[in-house]
């Protein structure tokens, strides 16, 4: 009975390693499933989804600060044209009164130059010719007085003459000399120029100076100008409104374009300046190429979601900066904020990838941010 049992049992043994070797040769492995298995987790390409944008990102202008919202008077551009840094795009309403009073600062301060000026050339030529006539005329009183006292003088020794007319020859004598020294010394004043004076007016140079450079502030205030060279994306108020929380315009340089990718916060670390990218649009048969120029330092939610309804839209990503090559640069130029899909690999880097650009980040040291 035991015998029996066990020939059984390894009859049942030996059919099923048979079984097994049959199936084994009816459904082999896949080739290459150990190359696979085998193949190391840093080879593989980093997904990501991002948007595009220009290289200065998109700037939104609005209006300088003032106690109210800003009303457009003039608007001097439209969408798609190409501006310089320091160009007016805008005046506000507020521009007229304040080039007025730029207008009346700047007289102000030409009448204190003039007074200036006044000072330092002191009194007029006619004043001071008048001044030494009179000196003149008042040193020949005083010589006949002269005369006539020390005339008077010997006629009262001799008893001659009365107290009375001796006093009057003398008084006479001593009003001359007093008007004589009193237009000396009004010549004297009328040819100098006192440091004082001199000091004042510049102080009031300086005051009307001060007030023309704040009316010229104020006036500027009037006037929104682009603070780089680029290109007018969408304008968000026309004329006669008040300029909202969107602000005047949005604007931005498109001379190069730039992929945001969202990485994933455990990817991030594989990430590294110089790295090659492949971006996709949905439904568009051509892949833009670029490179990795710089890695964000901050870990945030994801701004850009899948329609995958499965998709984490809760996942924290850290913001990776691709620059794309001109070629593809141009071809979506007018694309802002389009979204794609990203491939980084981490194998393939540009050419340039040894020295990155200045104000790239080499670190992947990640804050957290809420």
């Amino acid at each position: 009975m035991k015998m029996r049992f066990f020939l059984t049992g390894a009859a049942v043994f030996l059919l099923t390693a048979g079984s097994l070797a049959a199936a084994w040769k009816l459904f082999p492995a896949p080739v290459g499933a150990a190359e696979a298995t085998s193949t190391p987790p840093s080879d593989f390409g980093i997904g990501a989804l991002g948007r595009i944008e220009p290289c200065s990102e998109v700037l939104h202008i609005n209006a300088p600060s003032v106690l109210e919202p800003a009303l457009i008077q003039e608007l001097l551009v439209k969408v798609g044209d190409p501006v310089n840094a320091g160009q007016l795009l805008a005046r506000l309403d507020s521009h007229r009164r304040e080039l007025a009073d730029v207008a009346s600062s700047r007289a102000a301060l030409k009448l204190t130059e003039k007074n200036l000026a006044k000072v330092l050339a002191g009194a007029r030529a006619g004043d001071i010719a008048a001044q030494e006539a009179l000196i003149e005329r008042t040193q020949s009183t005083l010589s006949l007085a002269q005369r006539k006292f020390e005339r008077s003088e010997k006629l009262a020794l001799g008893k001659a003459i009365s107290t009375d007319d001796f006093d009057v020859a003398r008084s006479e004598l001593e009003t001359a000399q007093r008007e004589l020294r009193q237009h000396e010394a009004t010549l004297l004043a009328l040819k100098e120029i006192r440091t004082v004076d001199i000091d004042y007016a510049q102080a009031e140079i300086e005051q009307a100076t001060a007030a023309l450079e704040r009316a010229e502030a104020d006036l500027e205030i009037t006037m929104i100008r682009s603070p780089i060279d680029g290109i007018v994306l969408e304008v968000n108020t026309r004329v006669g409104e008040r300029i909202g929380p969107d602000g005047l315009l949005e604007l931005g340089d498109t001379s190069e374009m730039d992929v945001v990718a969202e990485v994933h916060e455990t990817d991030v670390i594989r990430v590294r300046p110089g790295q090659h990218a492949d971006v996709n649009l949905r439904n568009w048969g051509e892949t833009l190429h670029g490179h990795v120029i710089e890695i964000g330092r901050l870990v945030g939610r994801m701004d850009v979601l899948s329609n995958d309804p499965v998709d984490d839209t809760d996942a924290r990503v850290v913001e990776v900066r691709i620059r794309l090559d001109n070629a593809s640069g141009e071809l979506v130029a007018g694309m802002s904020y389009a979204r794609v899909e990203v491939m980084i690999q981490p194998s393939a880097s540009t050419p340039a990838s040894s020295e990155a650009p200045p104000g790239t980040s080499h670190s992947t040291t990640m804050t957290r941010k809420e």
